[in-house]
């Protein structure tokens, strides 16, 4: 069993883990002490319970290079970009640890289905989850700070 984990780094941000009424309680407590959502952080031991998405394929562009890439219904965007030889920062290959959170230009982009479970508000602005984060339309691309 995992023991819940609360790391205060220098009273600049909180990074808890454990059970969701926990991570709730320290949240709490981290608002009522005015804390900034942004430097609030959670990271699941298993995955919370979520909805059933319907994926739509979508187009994937890197900013940088200029190459697109096709991600089909049945694939994760990290997926893709390792058939393509293109290598992720992957801890678990779920929506828990934030690990593969990139950057992406909103503004070109596509409206963004964030099915993750730890970016704040403020980060799903200007950052996605690429091993859940999906687009909501056909024909859309996501264009990522790469």
């Amino acid at each position: 069993m995992h023991s819940p984990i609360i790391c205060i780094c220098i009273c600049i941000c909180t990074c808890t883990c454990g059970a969701p009424r926990y991570m709730d309680g320290v949240f709490a407590a981290a608002t009522a002490k005015d804390w900034p959502e942004d430097r609030m952080h959670r990271e699941y031991i298993n995955v919370p319970e979520a909805e059933a998405w319907v994926n739509q394929p979508f187009k994937l562009k890197l900013k940088r290079s200029g190459r697109t890439f096709d991600v089909p219904t049945d694939s994760k965007t990290t997926e893709v970009l390792a058939a393509a030889g293109l290598g992720n920062d992957v801890k678990r290959r779920d929506v828990l640890c934030g690990v593969c959170a990139t950057g992406y230009d909103a503004a070109l982009s596509g409206e963004v289905a964030h099915r993750d479970c730890v970016l704040s508000k403020k980060d799903r602005q200007n950052k996605v989850i690429l091993c859940c984060s999906r687009l909501l339309k056909v024909g859309v691309e996501l264009v990522l700070d790469l």
